[in-house]
């Protein structure tokens, strides 16, 4: 006969046993014996607040546990615990409860930093030189406070940069040519099209962003003087744990002209 959920007839070990990880999952092992003769399916061990004590207080539930014990087998069975994104980092202390029996767990939570930037990458237009501005939505889904710098620097790199400027300087160089001038003239071309970073800049109503919270942010970004009408550029920095991204079409100079450097 086969049975599941908290079963009186499986026995757990004396513990305490451990669990630990970032939120949402804490992953660990618990003891598990089966002094009966028949096979015990065990999918999870309720978790029982602690009683008295100094125990942070933290939303436990259940153990996932899904072990098959054949009759009078004791075995070591791996386990999860789901718990709230937003669990504070720290150490709790809880009771689980299986058959006539409880023992203590610890579950330690880690730091986790998990910033998400909407859209995932911002796509713009403009010319060299353009101050462009734009909107983007940033949720904290981690476990930690996080702090909202306002100014940073990104590398808008010209996609295909390099296989171009490779073709580009086999084009120029003279089939006499030996492979010091093609190397001569590639480094030309990557050094006449690279383009400084831009600055970032990034305004919100708020400067520290807590778990659980969303927010608008404006950013706005000086396109650099190098770029090439025609080319499409992209980067990224940075943003508390998340990363701002950027593709920027260049759609014009300052002389307005198409002709690539030399």
């Amino acid at each position: 006969m086969t049975t599941s959920g908290a079963l009186p007839q499986a026995q757990i070990g004396e513990g305490p046993f451990i669990f630990s990880g970032v939120p949402p999952i804490l992953t660990g092992e618990i003891e598990l014996s089966n002094p009966s003769d028949e096979k015990i399916k065990v999918r999870s061990i309720p978790v029982v607040r602690q009683k008295g004590g100094s125990a942070k207080s933290i939303a436990l539930t259940e153990l996932q546990v899904g072990a098959r014990l054949a009759p009078k087998q004791r075995m070591r069975a791996s386990a999860h615990i789901l718990i709230d994104p937003s669990t504070p980092p720290g150490s709790y202390s809880a009771e689980v409860s299986l058959g006539t029996g409880s023992r203590p767990i610890v579950a330690h939570v880690f730091e986790n930093g998990d910033i998400q930037i909407d859209p995932p990458r911002i796509r713009l237009r403009g010319a060299a030189g353009d101050v462009l501005t734009s909107l983007a939505v940033v949720s904290n889904r981690g476990n930690v406070a996080e702090t909202l710098r306002d100014v940073a620097l990104v590398f808008l790199e010209e996609r295909d940069w390099v296989g171009r400027s490779l073709v580009y300087a086999l084009r120029d160089v003279d089939e006499a040519g030996d492979h010091q001038a093609y190397l001569d003239r590639l480094l030309h071309e990557m050094k006449t099209t690279i383009a400084r970073p831009a600055k970032v800049s990034v305004s919100a109503n708020r400067d520290v962003l807590r778990p659980g919270e969303t927010t608008e942010v404006k950013v706005e970004i000086a396109l650099p003087v190098e770029l090439i009408k025609g080319r499409t550029y992209i980067g990224s920095t940075p943003l508390m744990s998340g990363k701002l991204s950027f593709e920027v079409e260049a759609n014009g100079s300052i002389n307005s002209t198409k002709r690539r450097p030399r």
